[in-house]
C-alpha cells in the first residue's frame, strides 16, 4: 500500500493550526527540504512523501508536541465511512480492532503487533519509513489519533491506558501529559499503547449493529480500493452498499453517473454483467453480514433489504448460497476447531 493517500482532513487540521500560529501554508511548502511538493498534492499524498512534510512543519513551528496536537485533532464526523463505521461499533475492543485494520484510511497505514498481558492489551507500532526523527514524529501522531479516537468513542479520558515511547523527550513530558491526558513515558523499549482491560470493553453509546454491517463492508471496499471507479460495475457496487437496502433504481444511478440508462446499460452488458446481478451482488454481501454479526431476525433482514416479504428473502438467500438463512447462520456461529 505504498502509495495509499493519507486522508486531507489531516492536512486540513496541519494547516490549520499552523496559520494559529500565524504560518501561512505557502511558506510550509517553500521549504527547500518539501522539493518540488505542492499544496495541491495534500489531497492526493503518497505514503512516502508524509514524513518530510511532517518534519518540515515541526522546524516551521520550532513545537516538539506538533504531531500530539495534530493527532488530538482528529475529527471523527470528518472521516467519512470510516469513522461511521468506528461509532457504529459495539465495544471500544471491537473499535480497536477496525482501526488497526484500516487506520491507513485516515493514516500512512503502519503495521501494528497486539499483545496481551494478564491485565493489559498492548499496541506495538512499527514504523517503516523516514530518519528517526520521521519516525518518532509519525509514531506520535498515530497514537494521539487513536487515543483521540478513542475518548471521543467512550465519552471519557481515562488514566486506565499508557503511552509509551521509545524516542527520548523527557523535557516535554509535561506538555504531552497535557495535552493527551494520558499517562506517558519515554526511553521505552517500544513504542507502544497500552489499554488495560478493564475499559476495553467499555460500551460505545453510538452502537448500531445494522449500520455496522454496511460501514465495514464500504471500509473493506475502500481499503481494497474499489472505490477507485475503474469500470460501471464497480461503480455501482459501492453506491448500492452506500445505500444499505434502499437501493436507487438505475435510472437513478446512471443520472448519478452522468450517463443514460441506455448507455449504462450497454456498458454494463459489455463488463459481463447487468444491473439486477449486481443488486444481487450487494443485497447476498449484505444479507450474509447482517447474519453473521447481528441478531436480526429474519424478517428484519428482509425488511432491510427491501423484500416486501421474507419468503422472497429466503427463495433468494438459497438461490444464491444454497443454503437457507438459517443455516448460514448456524454455521456461521459454529466455533472452529483447530488441526
Amino acid at each position: 500500500m505504498t502509495n495509499q493517500p493519507i486522508h486531507n482532513h489531516l492536512f486540513e487540521q496541519l494547516l490549520m493550526i499552523l496559520a494559529e500560529q500565524g504560518i501561512s501554508s505557502q511558506q510550509l511548502f517553500e521549504l527547500p527540504e518539501l522539493g518540488t511538493f505542492k499544496g495541491r498534492e495534500t489531497q492526493t499524498i503518497e505514503r512516502a512523501k508524509i514524513p518530510n512534510l511532517l518534519q518540515a512543519a515541526v522546524a516551521l513551528t520550532n513545537d516538539p508536541t506538533l504531531m500530539i496536537r495534530l493527532g488530538q485533532r482528529t475529527d471523527i464526523t470528518n472521516l467519512g465511512t470510516f469513522g461511521f463505521a468506528l461509532m457504529s461499533c459495539a465495544t471500544l475492543q471491537e473499535a480497536l480492532k477496525l482501526l488497526l485494520r484500516y487506520e491507513s484510511i485516515i493514516g500512512p497505514g503502519f503495521p501494528f503487533q497486539t499483545l496481551e498481558s494478564d491485565e493489559d492489551i498492548i499496541l506495538r507500532i512499527y514504523i517503516d519509513i523516514g530518519n528517526p526523527l520521521q519516525k518518532r514524529l509519525l509514531t506520535e501522531l498515530v497514537f494521539s489519533q487513536i487515543v483521540r479516537i478513542a475518548q471521543i468513542l467512550t465519552n471519557r479520558v481515562t488514566n486506565q491506558s499508557e503511552l509509551r515511547f521509545s524516542h527520548d523527550d523527557a523535557s516535554s513530558l509535561q506538555a504531552y501529559k497535557a495535552i493527551l491526558s494520558v499517562p506517558t513515558k519515554f526511553n521505552q523499549s517500544h513504542s507502544e499503547l497500552v489499554v488495560s482491560k478493564s475499559i476495553i470493553k467499555s460500551k460505545i453509546t453510538s452502537s448500531n449493529p445494522v449500520a455496522h454491517v454496511i460501514f465495514q463492508q464500504q471500509c473493506e471496499d475502500l481499503l481494497r480500493g474499489l472505490n477507485r471507479i475503474e469500470n460501471f460495475s464497480a461503480a455501482i457496487r459501492r453506491m448500492l452498499i452506500q445505500a444499505g437496502g434502499e437501493f436507487p433504481d438505475i435510472n437513478h444511478i446512471a443520472k448519478t453517473l452522468y450517463v443514460s440508462e441506455s448507455t449504462l446499460r450497454r456498458r454494463l452488458r459489455n463488463e459481463g454483467t447487468n444491473f439486477r446481478v449486481i443488486c444481487d451482488e450487494v443485497r447476498n454481501i449484505l444479507a450474509r453480514q447482517y447474519l453473521a454479526a447481528t441478531e436480526l431476525t429474519i424478517a428484519e433482514i428482509a425488511s432491510l433489504l427491501n423484500y416486501s416479504e421474507p419468503v422472497s428473502f429466503r427463495r433468494a438467500f438459497v438461490r444464491w448460497n444454497d443454503m437457507t438463512p438459517n443455516k448460514y447462520r448456524h454455521d456461521q456461529r459454529i466455533p472452529k476447531q483447530d488441526n
